[in-house]
């Protein structure tokens, strides 16, 4: 390090401002020297609010309602300091204390770890503002958040794509604090806003207000609607398989974008996907639409029917592996439409499941294997029980199925098993042999 600042044991003492030093380190077995880190040495300039580690500069509070916030120091640059212990002092204030009150509590140096805390209290209905600024010098920059105490309209600021819908509500306040209301489309070409319910539907490109009035309040809000000109569809990476498939379906993910390609996601919570969705061919099984409201996604859900359920494929009853086909269609327009494609591995079963009993007076059985044929059978006792393949069923429209015939070859007593295994998906059933 240079003479700017200097390593002081387990510490850095910084020197002059501006300043930006390395550290070199030494690898004792090698001899080899690099740099280990660098430091740049900045003033403090600024102050932010921060919660939940990122800054906030609006905050949305119900009467009495609390919020714990910390007080961050950045350079001119906004680098916040990861290490500013009362390095400057701040001075926290609003323009209506009536409406909002500011608690500074303090441990015995008047702070909590890097970070100044302070205490906000909503006090009245209304909106304050909160300045933070450091006391000296003057030049200084300061910080001011917006406040507002009381009912509020969520969801706010909405961007949603056309076809969806969603609810509006109002939060912050008993529902008897502001009354009855009504809700109001500025544009309802655009947005379409149930007056009772709140209930909203995106019908066309374009910018609307939602307006909720009632006796003693009036709230608004922004909504946004794309006019969506793309759907992707992305498919599971898995391969797909009738056979323990997971229990809420194969998840093919739904993207709407608008023409450039910009993805058109909504910025909230829809009630319904805006698509349909449809699998090729049908009857592998059956697709619906969903949208999961926690992570703001959606999907084409594909169910497979059982390997029993499944209906036969007319051209080629016997092929176990396809190539299937899920697509999404735009509700308000079906020409815009996506689709992608997986290989679906059927599975096979057993028609009678259970244990084959040979005796001297019967000593032959047979197992009837359908769905996806292209399986192997291992059996140990090969000197005392065959299992050879006897019929094949081929007829056009007909249900896929082998038969083996499993044949005691001498007449003594013994206890196997039959594994039938399918390759390609890892499947696996046996049969007691007695």
């Amino acid at each position: 390090m240079q003479n700017a600042n200097a390593i002081d044991g387990s510490k850095i003492r910084t020197g002059e401002s501006n300043a930006i030093d390395c550290i070199q380190a030494k690898d004792h077995s090698t001899g080899r020297t690099e740099i280990a880190s660098c430091l740049r040495v900045a003033e403090v300039a600024q102050v932010r609010v921060a919660a939940a580690e990122s800054s906030i500069q609006t905050a949305y509070l119900s009467v009495n309602d609390k919020v714990e916030l910390d007080v961050k120091y950045a350079d001119e640059l906004g680098y916040t300091f990861s290490e500013a212990l009362g390095v400057a002092p701040v001075k926290i204030e609003t323009n209506y204390p009536d409406v909002l009150s500011i608690v500074m509590p303090r441990d015995v140096n008047g702070t909590y770890g890097a970070h100044q805390r302070f205490v906000l209290q909503a006090r009245s209905h209304g909106t304050a503002l909160v300045r933070l600024h450091i006391n000296h010098p003057s030049r200084k920059s300061d910080f001011i958040m917006v406040v507002s105490v009381g009912a509020r309209m969520y969801p706010r600021d909405v961007v949603i794509h056309s076809g969806q819908h969603l609810n509006f509500t109002i939060i912050g306040d008993r529902m008897d604090a502001h009354g009855p209301g009504q809700w109001l489309s500025t544009n309802e070409k655009v947005m379409h806003v149930n007056q009772i319910t709140g209930e909203a539907h995106a019908r066309g490109e374009g910018i609307a207000e939602v307006i909720f009035k009632g006796p003693n309040l009036k709230l608004r809000t922004t909504v946004n609607v794309l006019k969506v000109n793309q759907i992707v569809v992305d498919a599971p990476a898995e391969i797909l398989t009738n056979v323990a498939a997971p229990p809420d379906g194969y998840k093919f993910s739904v993207k709407l974008s608008d023409s450039a390609g910009h993805s058109t996601e909504s910025s909230v919570n829809q009630i319904n996907a805006p698509f349909d969705c449809k699998v090729e061919p049908s009857f592998v099984g059956f697709v619906e639409p969903w949208s999961d409201r926690a992570v703001k996604k959606s999907y084409c859900v594909f169910h497979p029917y059982s390997p029993a359920q499944l209906l036969p494929v007319k051209s080629n009853p016997k092929d176990g592996i396809l190539h299937i086909s899920v697509r999404a269609n735009l509700k308000e327009d079906s020409m815009v439409t996506g689709s992608a494609h997986a290989l679906f591995v059927k599975g096979f079963y057993i028609k009678e499941p259970g244990m084959l009993n040979l005796t001297p007076s019967c000593n032959h059985s047979v197992i009837i294997i359908g769905g996806n044929t292209d399986v192997e059978l291992f059996w140990s006792a090969k000197d005392l029980m065959s299992v050879s393949l006897v019929d094949t069923n081929e007829n056009i429209g007909g249900p896929s199925q082998i038969v083996y015939r499993v044949e005691a070859l001498k007449r003594q007593p013994f206890a196997d098993k039959v594994t039938i295994i399918l390759p390609a998906t890892g499947q696996t059933e046996e049969l007691e042999v007695n």
